[in-house]
């Protein structure tokens, strides 16, 4: 009988810190949506297949001190303007905060980079680092805290 109740006290346990990871999450997509003038109308939360394909891409992606090894990945192009990223504002890309919370940094948003750089400022106030992720999953484009954009490919150098 007390085997029983310990495997039921493990899963009361495991069933509320499911909860309180839910309701943490749920805050975080709050905060997004109420800090984004139309977020709704622009921007909508990755579902779990495609947050499994962006973790991937993420999880193997070489890091170094908290930022993408650039030693290791195809520089296209680097630019302190966000105005540079005008060239690519037709195309769906994934938004990434890589600071924050645990829920936030686990929250992937998807528009128009026309949409992102119209929000910038407060992309830029939710996460210093953010990392938009092409909707093919192979170009991507890395802005620091300091403002310096890099665009770069997954692709490893051989």
């Amino acid at each position: 009988m007390e085997e029983n109740q310990k495997k039921r006290l493990e899963l009361l346990k495991k069933q509320h810190k499911q909860r309180e990871y839910e309701k943490r999450v749920a805050f975080e997509k709050e905060r997004l949506i109420s800090e984004h003038i139309d977020f709704t109308k622009y921007y909508r939360f990755a579902g779990q297949d495609e947050t499994d394909r962006i973790n991937t891409v993420l999880y193997e992606l070489p890091v170094r001190y908290n930022r993408p090894d650039f030693s290791k990945l195809l520089i296209e192009h680097k630019s302190q303007s966000i105005n540079d990223l005008l060239q690519y504002e037709n195309e769906d890309i994934w938004i990434c905060c890589l600071c924050g919370s645990m829920e936030l940094i686990n929250l992937f948003s998807f528009g128009k980079m026309s949409s992102f750089i119209h929000d910038f400022e407060n992309w830029y106030g939710i996460s210093d680092y953010l990392f938009l992720l092409f909707n093919n999953f192979i170009d991507f484009i890395y802005i620091d805290d300091s403002g310096e954009i890099v665009k770069s490919k997954i692709a490893i150098n051989e």
